[in-house]
């Protein structure tokens, strides 16, 4: 008999702690970590999944760069080398410094001495969209014959032409191994700097285009259609210029500059509350990641108008999916507009997306069964309650 009742007595204590767990929120469907790691594909370009391989530049540590200038003899210089560097450092590197959480350093070594005379015209390169991987090449090559040097094998190669080079009026990133004419390897990928830095997109071009070198996709459309058609001004993946610059928390995880004790993992039907702290602050959970299948899930995090994203006209949890069979250009991040009929702001109908207390506080994914609801705000943060059926 005492031993039955010492049985029951722990099946009673056992019951209440459940009871107290499911009313207090901790009793959570979640998943392993590695649930949610969605590996990527490598038959898709870019894919954004978990280890990509493309000889990808590092992402956390120092990430070496070589930068140096060049000119034509139809579009000459007439700057100097060093105010071009001061256009895009230290504040491309700063970004970095700030949205990596002191994760990465941009080091770049720059020889500011002249600019190298290229050995065509600026205008023979034909230089517009689908630039051709053997045009941009040939480019490339041509510089390093211009510069004439060695150049200590780095991982990034910038080639930053004057700004009266408007011939030269876009800035692709090179995604192959660059090597001299004569097969000497010099960097995993190169930028090639264009007009479009100095009119429109000023120094984030730079960090735009370094996050191709770390294998980021595109996540603006390649049709032709708004760049803000998949995710507004939310990554400058996206758009480079818009409200909120700040890269993804996906991303972040997947660059190496959050933990995996920063993201929550569901996997599985029922209900679970979840805290979120901002996207832009070091420190504290900054995802749930909701697996659909092997290759969707859908991502809450908070956005607040603060540091890289000091310029957002809206703040809340914004939810997004994320795909690994869509390659670069073809949306593979979506963000879910839970204010479809309000217009937007800052230019875009998605720059208002994000769920609030103060607006649209929940939001069902169509398809998906799943319902997000934001259940508290403070200025630490904010709680959601997600439900799966």
């Amino acid at each position: 008999m005492e031993l039955f009742r010492h049985v029951m007595r722990g099946l009673t204590w056992t019951a209440l702690i459940g009871v107290a767990l499911a009313r207090t929120g901790l009793h959570r469907p979640r998943a392993d970590i590695s649930a949610c790691k969605l590996a990527a594909n490598n038959d898709v370009y870019l894919s954004a999944g978990f280890g990509y391989e493309l000889n990808c530049a590092p992402s956390t540590g120092t990430l070496n760069a070589f930068m140096f200038f060049v000119d034509f003899s139809d579009q000459a210089a007439t700057e100097t080398p060093q105010s071009l560097h001061d256009f895009f450092l230290p504040a491309a590197a700063e970004w970095y410094g700030t949205s990596s959480y002191g994760a990465l350093n941009l080091n770049v070594t720059a020889d500011t001495s002249r600019f190298y005379r290229m050995p065509v015209t600026a205008a023979s390169y034909g230089w517009d969209r689908g630039l051709s991987y053997e045009t941009h090449q040939k480019y490339i090559q041509d510089a390093l014959d211009a510069y004439g040097k060695t150049i200590p094998a780095t991982d990034v190669l910038y080639v930053v032409p004057t700004e009266n080079a408007k011939a030269i009026s876009f800035s692709p990133t090179f995604m192959g191994d660059v090597e001299t004419r004569a097969g000497v390897y010099v960097a995993k990928k190169s930028v090639t700097f264009g007009l479009d830095a100095y009119t429109t997109w000023k120094y984030l071009v730079l960090n735009h285009e370094t996050g191709h070198t770390m294998c980021l996709p595109d996540y603006y459309p390649f049709n032709g259609s708004a760049t803000g058609l998949f995710i507004g001004g939310w990554d400058l993946m996206g758009l480079i210029s818009g409200p909120s610059p700040d890269y993804f928390a996906w991303d972040k995880w997947r660059l190496g500059w959050l933990s995996d004790d920063q993201i929550e993992c569901v996997s599985g039907a029922g209900s679970s509350t979840h805290t979120l702290t901002p996207l832009e602050k070091t420190g504290g959970p900054k995802a749930v990641v909701i697996k659909h299948n092997s290759t969707n899930v859908l991502v809450a995090e908070l956005r607040t108008a603060d540091s890289l994203d000091a310029a957002s006209c809206s703040t809340g949890v914004l939810l997004y999916t994320v795909s690994t069979a869509t390659a670069t250009g073809e949306g593979p991040v979506r963000v879910l507009d839970t204010t479809p009929s309000s217009g937007g702001c800052a230019g875009d109908k998605l720059n208002d997306a994000p769920l609030s207390l103060k607006g649209t506080s929940s939001y069902t994914v169509p398809q998906w069964g799943v319902k997000v609801t934001v259940v508290k705000e403070s200025s630490d943060g904010v709680d959601i309650k997600v439900e799966v059926s």
